[in-house]
């Protein structure tokens, strides 16, 4: 039965605050591995970098958390389930991954103000979010032999970035309606705040047949685009991604793919605007 979503996500990705909105919409139950690692980690009196950091050398805590885990695949009731590694460890679940830029991320963390999880200033926060990332990615590749980071892990990928969390839950669930009723669906979906655009004269007239084509309530063809540094760099044809931002769409549909920005110039667009 297809009933269930894993969120995993970028830290300050805003999955707490988009779970609620999916439990309410779809009358799911909920469960957070987050809120229990926080817990434990506020108990034995360290940060969230710290807890991370002591987990590394203590599998047993993990191995706890993913014998929840592997258990609700057996649950029948429809879930909502947010946790690093719920993609990899419940089966049958829609495998969602939300991203976003690191300051905004910080940002996010900061305004939360949860125990142990911020700094004083944005830039020690930035940092101080990175090495807690890293500690789990660490972890969890040495553990599981797997990136919690990798995009091609997921189902489904979302940048909350610039959108609110009605619009970031309302891409979950179209996608999740496809996946459900076997549709094809973009694997991402993107604010043009978080793309790099060639920086080379695009074709105006299928810019024009592609504008035109979105003010028809036509869908355009994913973007390929390539994940480096934290930025989604396009990879082929410019002008499906162009059409979304100059028509001030929330997202622009992509598709992942190999590549590298060398021998190429960007522009990124929230520099530019």
């Amino acid at each position: 039965m297809k009933n269930k979503i894993s969120l995993a996500g970028d830290l300050g990705s805003g999955k707490s605050t988009v779970s609620a909105i999916l439990i309410e919409r779809l009358g799911a139950a909920y469960y957070s591995t987050g809120s229990i690692v926080r817990s434990i980690a506020e108990r034995m009196g360290m940060t969230a970098r710290e807890f991370n950091e002591y987990m590394e050398t203590h599998p047993e805590i993990d191995n706890e958390i993913d014998d929840g885990l592997k258990a609700l695949s057996y649950d029948p009731r429809p879930l909502v389930i947010d946790s690093r590694m719920a993609w990899h460890f419940v089966e049958g679940t829609f495998r969602v991954y939300m991203t976003t830029d690191a300051e905004v991320s910080a940002l996010r963390i900061m305004y939360a103000n949860r125990s142990g999880e911020h700094v004083d200033s944005l830039e020690a926060t930035v940092r101080e979010t990175r090495l807690r990332r890293e500690s789990e990615k660490k972890r969890y590749l040495a553990q599981y032999g797997t990136d919690i980071t990798d995009l091609n892990n997921y189902d489904f990928v979302v940048d909350t970035t610039a959108a609110t969390p009605d619009e970031v839950a309302g891409a979950i669930l179209d996608a999740f309606c496809a996946w459900a009723d076997g549709r094809d669906f973009p694997h991402l979906m993107l604010s043009s705040d978080r793309m790099a655009f060639p920086d080379d004269e695009p074709d105006a007239d299928r810019l024009m047949q592609y504008s035109d084509a979105l003010d028809a309530g036509e869908s355009l063809p994913p973007t390929e685009v390539f994940l480096e540094d934290g930025c989604f760099y396009i990879s082929g044809e410019p002008e499906a991604a162009l059409a979304h931002t100059l028509a001030a769409l929330t997202y622009i549909p992509a598709r992942l793919v190999s590549g590298s920005s060398e021998g190429r110039s960007y522009v990124r667009m929230k520099n530019s605007l």
